[in-house]
């Protein structure tokens, strides 16, 4: 979550080297006050409109709007604008509407607009719209008040949004070292070239860098380069690329995730670096020394165990659990490769994976050792958020299992019914709703519902679930022979269908 440049607070200042930038970073209590207001009003304002918010407010309380904005940007982890549904904003009066098929604000409009153009040449007059509008209620079957059908129409306007919050309460702490992240991310993912300076054992190095670069899609060349068995330096560059548009922010995302991961995978052996980047003005240089690696969530050298970096079991487990989800075996939760890193007041993590399922995230972390799975559980600890660590049943066989550990046998895919378990147990069904409330309700949470589940809500056979609510199932997305998934998912769904093939019947 990088902030967009007119957001980002830096100086700038002319070298020998060439010109270079220096994003802010909050290093003293200077600004602990006003971060603190700003949290408890974050905090009174849970549960209110949008249309209350005062953001001029927290501007003018920090005196510097680029440093105000970014903060409220790393608040906007923690909070986020709500659109109420049609159940929250209307109470048992939405019942009525489900029934005729009227569930969000997009299908009140789409039944109002029909109605205008069906008995008012499509134009609804001031003086005209009450009467119109309990015209509508009476062709649907719908005893409601007008007042409340107008305030469905509005369910996803801005102003009506309610903030909630994601998780606990974030300390100042936490922000002050989410916002020193997050700025300094916001001038390497403009980067033109990283060069890294690493010393250590470069073969494996190598490798792992390597590896990233496939993944990443980037390329990389050595300028200085191991010449024998024994060498311990070499200095990396990583490239990255320019966009349609002439910026750099796409690949530099991708050159960004590559850093983090190798100062995860290889602690301690970056010694320096140095990135050419473009902020919209000349070529500046960002030097990466020891404070910036300490922002950046470079562990200890001795915290993990010195293997090279591999992508194999993250992508055996991405297509398992794909596989999973078609078949209905992982409780609705989907997963998502490469998610934003989890920043702690003390500790950065990049997880391999975030699973979703309606507003629900959890942070899934790859280990292949104990010291690695150890050092995980205690990072992940100072991190905000939910997480689970995947490891070998062999490198926890001796040791204590911590709660957010699992293990896993042979490969990855054995643990999904492990990992599903503990993502979430049994669905829960809700005392006195109808079966359509139900299935409405279940695919908002869980994002996917197979054939079968559809069948066993609506209590009809699995040959005729899925035509069912193609007909009469108002905003949902049906994928034939396979289920029903909401609007968010549609996306990751597809994705999955055109890469992992069905299996075969016997």
């Amino acid at each position: 979550m990088a902030f967009s440049l007119t957001d980002l607070k830096k100086t700038a200042r002319t070298t020998p080297e060439g010109r270079r930038i220096y994003p802010y970073q909050i290093k003293d209590d200077r600004y602990t006050a006003a971060i603190g207001y700003a949290i408890a009003y974050y905090e009174r304002m849970v549960g209110r409109r949008q249309r209350e918010f005062e953001s001029a407010a927290l501007l003018e309380f920090f005196g510097d709007p680029r440093l105000a904005r970014g903060l409220v940007a790393c608040l906007g982890r923690s909070y986020q604008w709500h659109a109420p549904t049609i159940d929250e904003e209307l109470g048992a009066a939405a019942a009525p509407l489900r029934a005729a098929g009227v569930a969000s604000a997009a299908a009140a409009r789409a039944r109002l607009y029909t109605h205008a153009n069906a008995h008012h040449g499509g134009i609804i007059l001031p003086q005209e719209r009450p009467a119109a509008i309990a015209a509508l209620c009476a062709d649907l079957g719908v005893d409601i008040a007008p007042r409340s059908f107008e305030r469905a129409l509005l369910l996803d306007h801005e102003g009506r949004r309610v903030l909630r919050r994601i998780g606990p309460e974030p300390t100042v702490d936490e922000l002050v070292a989410r916002y020193n992240y997050h700025s300094l991310e916001t001038a390497l993912v403009h980067a033109e070239h990283l060069t890294l300076t690493l010393r250590g054992p470069v073969w494996t190095l190598l490798r792992t860098v390597h590896n990233l670069a496939q993944r990443e899609r980037l390329t990389y060349d050595l300028s200085t380069a191991p010449k024998t068995l024994f060498d311990t330096e070499m200095t990396l560059v990583i490239h990255g690329a320019k966009d349609a548009l002439g910026g750099y922010a796409r690949a530099g995302r991708r050159v960004v995730r590559v850093l983090l991961r190798l100062l995860a995978t290889h602690p301690g052996t970056l010694t320096s670096g140095v990135a050419r980047v473009h902020l919209g003005g000349a070529p500046a240089l960002v030097v990466l020394g020891r404070a910036e690696l300490k922002v950046l969530g470079a562990p200890p050298a001795a915290l993990l165990a010195d293997t090279a970096w591999e992508a194999d079991g993250a992508t055996q487990l991405q297509r398992a659990w794909g596989r999973a989800l078609l078949s209905g075996k992982t409780h609705g939760w989907r997963l998502r490769r490469d998610p934003e890193p989890l920043v702690g007041s003390n500790a950065l993590v990049l997880p391999d994976f975030v699973a979703l399922r309606g507003r629900e995230r959890v942070a899934i972390c790859l280990a292949h050792s104990r010291a690695g799975a150890a050092a995980l559980v205690r990072r992940l600890a100072e991190c905000p958020g939910d997480a689970l660590v995947l490891a070998p049943e062999t490198a926890l066989a001796d040791g204590k299992r911590a709660p957010d550990l699992i293990g896993y046998h042979e490969t990855l895919a054995d643990a999904i019914g492990a990992i599903a378990a503990r993502l979430s147990g049994a669905a829960r069904s809700v005392a006195g709703e109808t079966p359509w409330q139900t299935l409405d309700r279940r695919v908002a949470e869980e994002g996917f519902l197979a054939e079968r589940e559809v069948a066993a809500i609506l209590g009809c056979a699995p040959a005729e679930a899925l035509r069912t609510v193609g007909r009469w199932g108002a905003g949902l997305h049906v994928l034939p022979g396979v289920g029903v998934c909401a609007a968010d998912a549609l996306d990751d769904l597809r994705a999955l269908l055109d890469t992992q093939p069905l299996a075969r019947a016997a």
